[in-house]
């Protein structure tokens, strides 16, 4: 493995006659002592070289050294060489064994160069939003630009192979200009980003000096308060901007955007991003599929921040599944065509990795409130069962720009916290759980199967629907409640009616779900409490007493009946009215009455019977 990827190391950037000294050299290596010096020589020549000469001075872990050591031979005291290496006024990075691993890092390059790497600083702001190039080399530049040490300042670092020019970085600029007067710095160090990634990791932390220099010098020359900087960085920018945070007493907040897995997933803290780079650390995860594990993804599943949040599990991204999403990525994203174009590439090769800033540029001006749970599982999470904040409302938080009015602080999370979002172009969609309470029954029939709908009134009179068995009819059991947890593009808090349609299906392999003679079809609902997830966001704000459940809307009968009877096929409106409350009070007396007297040997048939239908996972209708 590590041959292989020496070749393509050097086949990346060495010409033809390098190639063939390195051959010689390697050949010759067993040769007799009269040639050592020689070959000393040569290689400290070699080792000067941009690419091969980094993999020549390379640390290898100790269990790889006798495959490669052909590749590596020593010069000098390399081990000595490669503790510490100095940039200027910089400072220098310790390459000590946390940077080595025989799995998640078995090479440890150094470096490039300062000057190979060339970052360059650009200022925008309100006043000058195309923006202004500050050296990193000279950052006294700044002070020709319209940067203001009295505002917040957002710090921008892009990833692998990109540049400050990539089409999510300028919609970032803008929508961030566009929500408060801010200076952002964006960061291209496209000199070190766009080699190999072995090389382009070790160049991050070059980058990481930079920007940390050029923090420092602001707060001794102009003093900028570190608590006020937000660095934001994506894949690899996200580590840069951690190790950047590290030589920054009290930097205010990092942001990570999918951080890169590669040489850092499960690696010591020092390696990469971690809750003590910041004040504040939080990360969106997008793309966590293992690459160690078979999958295609370039983020990493480790926590490792305040508060880490995995929309939609982490994982695959809603619409990065399908190629029809490009043409319409051409055409939404950016300001021009051109920008359309460059986000479509990106979409192309790695859509769900890139999914993350786009969620954190859209909840920067979004009015809904990308509302994520703290919860230990995701299928809990899809089950409604962790849509609570809890009392002191650190069981939820905002994933994206408004995440640091989380109450946690900088408490570590001890979970994940999720969110659902959409294909996009509008990512954010509303939550909502559903709770249906269904009647006892006298009847033989102790359960019903069959498909369920409901539908909610918005504001404006319309109607949205929800199919609660999408896949296949469900079986109910009579006295039992039911819990769904759906979403809409469209905020329907304010509903207080809806439509509930039911269809009764037969099971064949449950000879008690045929309805010949003592049977009743009807779907007995007690009543339907509809909670609007999100709302805990707005309570919370106008409320500092709030307690962080969700409003809770019960919807029964019209007329006040405990019990509506909804006929197969059937819809019927049920709406939110005082007589709902003395209608739940009721309907616990009857229902556990009539548990007391239940014909228990029936439902145990019927149970076992329900149990062999699902054996064939049929959907009959």
């Amino acid at each position: 493995m590590i041959n292989s990827s020496a070749g393509v190391t050097m086949a990346a950037g060495c010409s033809p006659w390098v190639w063939w000294s390195v051959l010689v050299v390697t050949v010759a290596s067993a040769q007799e002592d009269h040639q050592q010096g020689f070959l000393g020589h040569l290689f400290a020549r070699l080792s000067d070289l941009p690419v091969i000469g980094n993999f020549l001075r390379a640390d290898v872990h100790p269990i790889y050294r006798p495959l490669v050591r052909q590749f590596h031979p020593r010069i000098g005291n390399k081990e000595s060489e490669l503790i510490d290496l100095c940039f200027d006024e910089l400072g220098c990075i310790n390459t000590h064994d946390d940077f080595l691993h025989p799995i998640h890092r078995p090479l440890n390059l150094p470096p490039n160069r300062r000057e190979e790497i060339n970052v360059l600083l650009t200022v925008h702001s309100r006043e000058d939003k195309e923006g202004t190039v500050v050296e990193a080399v000279n950052v006294s530049q700044v002070l020709n630009t319209s940067f203001s040490p009295w505002r917040k300042t957002k710090i921008i670092i892009h990833g692998f192979l990109e540049t400050n020019t990539e089409t999510w970085m300028w919609d970032m600029v803008r929508a961030l200009l566009v929500y408060g007067d801010f200076n952002v710095v964006t960061v291209d160090w496209s000199g070190g980003s766009q080699a190999l990634y072995s090389q382009a990791t070790a160049n991050t932390r070059v980058v990481g000096l930079e920007v940390a220099h050029f923090i420092n010098w602001l707060k001794d020359n102009l003093d900028l308060d570190p608590g006020e900087v937000h660095i934001i960085g994506h894949s690899l920018g996200s580590h840069t901007a951690g190790y950047a945070g590290e030589r920054v007493s009290g930097l205010g907040r990092i942001t990570g955007l999918d951080p890169a897995e590669p040489f850092f997933q499960y690696m010591p803290p020092s390696v990469r991003l971690d809750p003590s780079d910041a004040l504040f650390v939080d990360v969106i995860h997008t793309d966590a599929d293992s690459i160690l594990n078979l999958g295609a993804g370039f983020g990493l599943r480790q926590p490792v921040g305040h508060l880490d949040f995995y929309p939609n599990d982490g994982r695959s991204q809603p619409g990065c599944d399908s190629l029809r999403r490009v043409p319409l990525t051409a055409l939404t994203d950016g300001a021009s065509l051109y920008e359309g174009l460059d986000a479509a590439q990106k979409e192309l090769v790695a859509c769900n990795h890139f999914r993350a800033p786009k969620l954190f540029t859209d909840s920067i001006l979004s009015q809904c409130p990308y509302l994520a749970f703290q919860c230990r599982s995701y299928s809990r999470y899809l089950n409604g069962e962790c849509v609570r904040c809890g009392e002191d409302g650190r069981h939820c938080a905002r994933m994206g720009f408004h995440a640091d009015t989380w109450p946690g602080g900088n408490v570590s999370s001890v979970s994940s916290f999720y969110v659902s979002t959409s294909a996009g172009p509008r990512y954010c969609i509303y939550h909502y759980r559903l709770m249906l309470d269904i009647a006892e029954s006298s009847s033989m029939m102790s359960a019903l199967r069959g498909n369920l709908r409901v539908a909610f009134f918005a504001e404006d009179g319309s109607v949205r629907d929800f199919d609660l068995t999408p896949e296949a009819p469900k079986t109910f059991s009579h006295g039992r409640r039911y819990t769904f947890f759906v979403h809409h593009y469209d905020d329907l808090s304010a509903s207080s009616e809806a439509l509930i349609q039911w269809t009764y299906k037969t099971d064949i392999f449950n000879p008690m779900s045929y309805c010949l003679v003592f049977c009743d079809t009807v779907f007995p609902l007690v009543r339907l409490t509809f909670t609007s997830v999100d709302s805990i966001v707005d309570d919370r704000l106008r409320d500092s007493e709030v307690t962080g459940e969700p409003r809770e809307v019960l919807m029964c009968h019209q007329q006040g009946l405990e019990v509506v009877r909804i006929a197969s096929e059937a819809t019927v409106k049920v709406v939110s009215s005082p007589h709902c409350l003395a209608t739940v009070t009721s309907h616990e007396r009857n229902a556990t009455h009539l548990l007391r007297h239940h014909n228990r040997t029936t439902g145990l048939l019927d149970a076992g019977l329900a149990s062999l239908s699902s054996l064939f996972n049929m959907n009959l209708v």
